[in-house]
């Protein structure tokens, strides 16, 4: 009996001893790791940031490419009776902040229904590749002169604007969100919820 009490007071010693070790080998590592700025949680987070934007930038660059192939686009806008219309555009491509700008006349019923409701989306589908990409935002219609010349491509022809400056009108596509089916990025296989990226509050 005596000799079980004296072996239990001898194990009990010797798992206090090695917890011990262990904390102080632990609190050894962490403070080392502090030291050498490893485990940073200042660099942690740069680091999830710089991560974020990578991917960001990626997919937005994938989104080009199928804009890019796709060319054409289906553009939505919500009529008075809050119901979606849909037509064919063929829109600019995306500026370095994925703004994108489409030519028409000022007289089409997707300019009367911007005008009541600036919510938009442009969706572009590239059958071929099964890719395709959503740019939701808000539209501003530009009259500027200047820019209405600057930006005028051959496709704009005499034929379709012949009263060029006049009948010649630009929305522009503020993104509020970039979303899609892109090569390696196949959405999520329960819910189907696209990659995308966030951007700020329309300008």
């Amino acid at each position: 009996m005596i000799l079980r009490e004296a072996f239990y007071r001898w194990q009990k010693g010797v798992l206090t001893i090695g917890l011990c070790l262990g904390i102080s080998a632990t609190g050894i590592g962490v403070s080392a790791q502090s030291r050498q700025g490893s485990i940073s949680p200042e660099q942690t987070g740069s680091s999830l940031l710089e991560t974020q934007l990578a991917k960001d930038q990626k997919v937005l660059s994938l989104a080009r490419q199928v804009i890019a192939t796709a060319r054409y686009g289906t553009l939505v806008t919500i009529d008075d009776e809050g119901q979606p219309r849909t037509r064919i555009v063929d829109p600019f491509p995306p500026d370095d902040e994925f703004v994108i700008y489409v030519a028409t006349k000022p007289v089409t019923r997707k300019v009367e229904q911007i005008r009541g409701n600036d919510k938009v989306s442009l969706f572009y589908f590239d059958a071929d590749g099964r890719n395709s990409v959503s740019v939701m935002g808000r539209a501003k219609l530009i009259e500027d002169l200047d820019l209405k010349r600057q930006m005028r491509r051959d496709a704009d022809s005499a034929k379709i604007y012949p009263d060029f400056p006049d009948d010649y009108l630009l929305i522009k596509i503020i993104p509020t969100r970039v979303e899609g089916l892109l090569p390696g990025y196949r959405g999520d296989r329960e819910t189907w919820v696209q990659v995308g990226v966030n951007f700020e509050e329309a300008r």
